[in-house]
């Protein structure tokens, strides 16, 4: 059995900007989803958390993003047949990228047993064509994050990784509002108001990118204590554009009044998760008090490294 793991992801500054053409950067987490394959009599996938996701021979999950994954093997040459067993902690439907994360695991797992090299370039395009499938157009980040990890800037398409030496005093809290959005609806109505109120709208999308190409210097420099003012404007800057919700106010001001230095809302909006960012003696004072408000939470180091083998 060969096993791979790939990390999840969060939006640290930029979303919904980039869709315009504006910078993001986005950080590989340690919350990981795990995928382990072995030759079988036919390819199927199993969820531990969602069940049967494809079975060749029962017509179950025909064009899906596994069906994907299977064909491209195919056309590498690799003719044999495979179960896989996928054990996911990301949280699904959130904006940490769990599909990403999960296709970029598992095409790991599947070179690997087919004997073929698992070079990261072949597993993120493998990982972008299964999200194709799945978000028709996605930008790219997400299966970029889950395969090489790190901090990745990126405009336009364009993906640049960051040198970050992440200090062990300061963590990132990421919480799950538990509430569920329909990203492609959240972003159309976004773009529905630049183009209503472009006069005005599009200076909110100049401030983020200054704010972006700040944040870069911040990580480089490891000003990390000053990211979180930026995370605290990043936020000001999505409320404009109507992308929080009362849940994700709720959280920020309770985190923020716990000690963050910053928080915002982390991906689409409107739901999904919440990030936070703590010194770590803060957290630690503070964590049982959050858990008595917010039950999904989970405390955060960035992944360097990205997908690889278990």
């Amino acid at each position: 059995m060969y096993c791979s793991q790939a990390p999840g992801k969060v939006i640290l500054f930029g979303e919904h900007f980039v869709v315009k053409g504006f910078p993001g950067i986005g950080v590989a987490v340690n919350m990981y989803a795990k995928a382990c394959s072995e030759a079988y009599e036919k390819n199927h996938v199993y969820s531990r958390q969602l069940g049967v996701l494809y079975d060749e021979e029962k017509n179950i999950g025909r064009e899906n993003s596994f069906d994907k994954i299977f064909e491209i093997l195919r056309g590498l040459g690799c003719l044999k047949r495979f179960k896989v067993f996928i054990d996911s902690e990301i949280y699904i439907a959130s904006g940490m990228g769990s599909s990403a994360a999960v296709s970029a695991a598992v095409a790991h797992s599947l070179l690997k047993a087919c004997g073929h090299e698992t070079d990261k370039d072949l597993v993120s395009k493998i990982a972008f064509e299964a999200e194709k499938i799945i978000h028709k157009k996605p930008s790219g980040i997400d299966n970029t994050l889950a395969t090489y990890g790190g901090f990745i800037y990126y405009k336009a398409g364009v993906f640049k990784r960051i040198d970050v030496s992440w200090p062990e005093d300061y963590e990132l809290l990421i919480t799950n509002t538990g509430i569920e959005r329909n990203t492609g609806v959240v972003v159309r109505e976004v773009l529905e108001l630049y183009e209503r109120r472009k006069n005005i709208i599009e200076h909110v999308y100049y401030a983020a990118e200054r704010l972006v190409e700040e944040a870069v210097v911040l990580l480089k420099n490891g000003d990390i204590e000053t990211l979180g003012e930026l995370m605290n404007i990043n936020q000001g800057l999505l409320y404009s554009i109507n992308t929080s919700c009362q849940r994700c106010e709720e959280i920020i001001w309770l985190l923020r009044r716990f000690g963050a230095l910053g928080a915002k809302i982390s991906g689409a909006g409107r739901g999904g998760i919440v990030i936070a960012l703590f010194r770590k003696k803060d957290l630690e004072k503070n964590i049982s008090e959050i858990n008595r408000y917010i039950n999904n939470i989970f405390i955060a180091k960035p992944d360097l490294y990205g997908v690889r083998s278990l």
